[in-house]
């Protein structure tokens, strides 16, 4: 049975699973996939739908993982023509198998929008939440005192501070701009957390003493120092601006692409065909004194492993 591409996205996106579209766009035959022809990979990396099989799918699974990580677009080509290395976006394989052909896929990364969580109810954290559904995060709203109309730009309002932890991940964006009005109890429902950015709206003053609070209640020197304060980059004074700095300080941080995480699993070059395999999953195998080869077809391993009865089978023909 066949699954609608678009339809399987459009789940996806809805259920805000991460996954990279892939689209063959140029091919020379002899090749099953052709222009047009697209698969999703997931995460874990299920595969839906197709785009080559052979020694075209190890390579587009393991570039696929890797743009799920950066969100970076790109091209693979694969082909036994000169590589692309001058090229911006491209990264070029051999294509050494014996099915031949060239293919050259794109692979488009969809991830979820980044969540900017806002505690409390202040004009600035009202400016802020709405900065942040115009720069496309996913917003989330928390006080006590907070409703949908009071915060129309929120995807998701908590009135429950202590629910709030349960919503910050790694990747999350967390302002705490209560300003006055329950700072110590918006402090505390997100000091220890370690979100991607966790600022504080406060003067020197008042931070001093919220921190000293903090102190008592159990936090660490090393949850405070995780805090930016004041949040924001140096642009104004009103309100507006306030709300505008921490914005602009979100954005750059969102814009600053971490270092990027070691895939993992290890590869191996095919020393019959000189693909690339994936150690983890690779299926065939032979084993040297104490090093294993890996190959990426029954056909190379049965060559490497008897290379003598390879060669009378391709006398014979």
């Amino acid at each position: 049975m066949f699954t609608n591409i678009y339809d399987e996205c459009n789940d996806l996106r809805a259920r805000e699973e991460p996954f990279v579209l892939a689209t063959v766009v140029a091919y020379k035959s002899p090749q099953s996939a052709k222009p047009g022809s697209k698969a999703i990979i997931k995460a874990d990396g299920t595969v839906v739908g197709w785009i080559g099989g052979g020694c075209v799918q190890p390579i587009v699974l393991r570039e696929a993982k890797q743009a799920l990580q950066t969100g970076n677009t790109k091209l693979l080509t694969i082909s036994p023509d000169a590589a692309r290395d001058d090229w911006e976006g491209v990264e070029s394989y051999r294509m050494t198998c014996e099915g031949g052909g060239s293919l050259e896929i794109y692979l488009e990364p969809y991830l979820p929008k980044p969540q900017l969580l806002v505690v409390g109810r202040s004009p600035v954290a009202k400016t802020i939440c709405q900065l942040g559904q115009l720069l496309d995060f996913k917003v989330i709203a928390a006080d006590p005192q907070a409703s949908s109309e009071s915060f129309p730009d929120a995807d998701l309002v908590l009135t429950d501070l202590s629910s709030v932890r349960t919503h910050i991940n790694d990747d999350s964006f967390v302002v705490v701009a209560t300003m006055g009005n329950g700072d110590e109890e918006g402090l505390l429902a997100v000091i220890g957390t370690r979100p991607r950015y966790l600022g504080l709206v406060a003067s020197e003053e008042k931070s001093r003493a919220l921190f000293e609070y903090a102190r008592a209640k159990g936090a660490t020197d090393e949850n405070i120092a995780a805090i930016k304060c004041p949040a924001g980059v140096e642009l104004g004074e009103t309100l507006p601006e306030i709300a505008l700095s921490i914005a602009a300080e979100i954005v750059r941080v969102r814009r600053t692409t971490p270092d990027e995480k070691p895939l993992p699993r290890s590869v191996a070059t095919d020393p019959i065909c000189g693909m690339t395999v994936d150690v983890e999953n690779a299926r065939y195998t032979s084993v040297v004194g104490d090093e294993t080869i890996y190959f990426c077809c029954l056909r190379c391993k049965e060559t490497f492993d008897h290379p003598q009865i390879t060669q009378i089978t391709q006398i014979g023909k």
